[in-house]
C-alpha cells in the first residue's frame, strides 16, 4: 500500500520533534509524518545527554542558534503546554563559566568572547580575582582568564523531547512507530520511503533528523556524510561540603562541571577514541580520568560520594564539529539531513527546527542564514571549526 505524506521527518528525537512543531505551527501539521521506531527513546541521544545550553561559541552562526533556542527553552512550559498540562522543562540560567588556564586558550577564548558580545550574548569576561569574586568554591590559582555567559544553562533533555513531540501531536502531526529501510529515489528526488511494516510512503520532502543515525540514512540515496555516534560517559555524585550554586564549568583539562539536583554531572568525551556504537562504562574511567581535574578546579570535590553513571553518544561530524545542514544540492534538493552536532544539539534543537521549516515551507533561510553549514563543504573538504571551546 501506497500512502500520501508530504512532508516525511525521519527520526521523533528532540531534533525531528522540534521541526514537526515548527512546521506545525506554520500550518502545516496535516502534512507531516514523523517516523520513529522507538517511541520510549530508550536509546536516543537527548535523554542521555547532560542537557546543557550554551551560547559560548565563536561562528556567528552556531551563537545566534543558541539564542533562539535559549529564548524557546525560557518560555516553553508555556509554548508546549497542551490542555493545561506543562512539560516542566526546569531551565535553570545558572550560566556557563569556559576557564582559560593556557595562554594560547586565553588568547582564543578573548577573541570568542568578542564576537560573542557583538552577537548579542551576555558574556562577561572575567580575570582570576572576578572568577574567585563571584564563584569562591573554585581554584583560581592558574586561571588567566574566563568568559562566563549569565543566560546559559541547563535542562531535563527528556523534557523537552517529549515536550515538543506531545506538542506537535496535539496540533495535528503524524507520528509513526516504524522504522525506515528504504528511500525511493528518482529523477534527482525522493519520492519516498520504505518502512520495516513493508508499507510504503511518498513525499515531497524527506528530512533526516536521525542523529548519530543519519549516515545509515544518508547511505539509502547515496550521499556520505563524515558523522559517526562517539561514546560520551557522564557521572553523577554529591560533595559532602556545601557550595554555591556554581555555572556549568569547565578548563583546558576538557571536564565539565554543572549542577544537577542535589549533586552534580559530569562527562567527557574521548575524541581520539573509534566511533561506533560503544554501550560500555569503563569501571575506573571516573576516579582515573575526571577525579584528578574535577578535585583540582573544585577542591571541595575531595570528599565525593559518586552515583549514577550513564553512557551516550555524539553525533560526531569527524569533518570540523558542526551541524551538516540543508538539502543534498545538485543532487536531490528534497532530501534535508540536520545532523553532526557533536554534542551540540539539545541547546540548538529550536532553532534547527525553525530552520527546517523554512527549507521545507519557505524554500530558504529566512531568519539565521546556516548556508556555511552545507553539505557542500563537506563535498570541497572545507572545514569549519569552531574556536576554542567544544561540546
Amino acid at each position: 500500500m501506497r500512502v500520501m505524506a508530504r512532508i516525511i521527518i525521519i527520526g521523533g528525537g528532540v531534533m525531528g520533534s522540534s521541526a514537526a512543531y515548527h512546521l506545525a505551527m506554520a500550518g502545516a501539521a496535516a502534512d507531516v509524518t514523523v517516523i520513529e521506531p522507538d517511541p520510549t527513546y530508550e536509546f536516543a541521544a537527548t535523554p542521555r545527554s547532560s542537557g546543557g545550553v550554551r551560547s559560548l561559541h565563536s561562528l556567528p552562526e552556531n551563537i545566534h542558534l543558541a539564542l533562539y533556542s535559549q529564548q524557546v527553552y525560557g518560555d516553553f512550559d508555556t509554548l508546549m503546554a497542551v490542555d493545561g498540562e506543562v512539560p516542566h522543562l526546569g531551565f535553570r540560567r545558572h550560566g556557563y563559566l569556559n576557564i582559560a588556564n593556557k595562554p594560547e586558550s586565553a588568547e582564543i577564548l578573548e577573541s570568542a568572547w568578542k564576537i560573542q558580545t557583538r552577537e548579542g550574548a551576555r558574556v562577561d569576561l572575567l580575570d582570576a580575582a572576578g572568577v574567585k569574586a563571584r564563584f569562591p568554591s573554585l581554584h583560581t590559582g592558574d586561571v588567566i582568564s574566563a568568559a562566563n555567559a549569565i543566560d546559559d544553562g541547563s535542562l531535563d533533555p527528556y523534557a523537552a523531547l517529549t515536550g515538543f513531540r506531545k506538542k506537535a501531536i496535539s496540533l495535528g502531526v503524524a507520528y509513526r512507530k516504524d522504522r525506515v529501510v528504504g528511500i525511493e529515489h528518482s529523477g534527482g528526488l525522493a519520492r519516498g520511503v520504505i518502512l520495516a511494516s513493508g508499507e510504503k510512503l511518498a513525499a515531497d520532502f524527506v528530512v533526516n533528523l536521525t542523529g548519530a543515525w543519519a549516515s545509515e540514512v544518508c547511505a539509502m540515496v547515496g550521499m556520505k556524510i563524515p558523522v559517526e555516534p562517539m561514546r560520551r560517559m557522564t557521572f553523577y555524585y554529591e560533595c559532602r561540603q556545601d557550595i554555591e550554586v556554581l555555572p556549568t564549568t569547565r578548563d583546558d583539562s576538557g571536564v565539565s562541571v554543572r549542577p544537577e539536583g542535589k549533586g552534580f554531572i559530569s562527562g567527557y568525551t574521548d575524541k581520539n577514541e573509534p566511533g561506533g556504537w560503544n554501550w560500555e562504562m569503563v569501571p575506573d574511567f571516573f576516579e582515573r580520568v575526571i577525579w584528578g581535574p574535577l578535585a583540582h578546579r573544585v577542591p571541595k570535590f575531595e570528599a565525593i560520594k559518586l552515583g549514577r553513571s550513564w553512557p551516550g553518544h555524539y553525533a560526531m561530524n569527524r569533518l570540523d564539529g558542526n551541524v551538516i545542514i540543508g538539502p543534498w544540492e545538485g543532487e536531490m534538493e528534497n532530501f534535508i539531513t540536520a545532523t553532526g552536532f557533536s554534542g551540540a544539539g539539545l541547546q540548538k534543537a529550536p532553532a534547527i527546527g525553525r530552520a527546517i521549516k523554512e527549507l521545507v515551507l519557505d524554500g530558504g533561510y529566512r531568519t539565521i542564514d546556516l548556508t556555511r553549514f552545507s553539505y557542500r563543504r563537506v563535498q570541497e573538504n572545507r572545514p569549519l571549526r569552531e574556536a576554542g571551546l567544544t561540546a
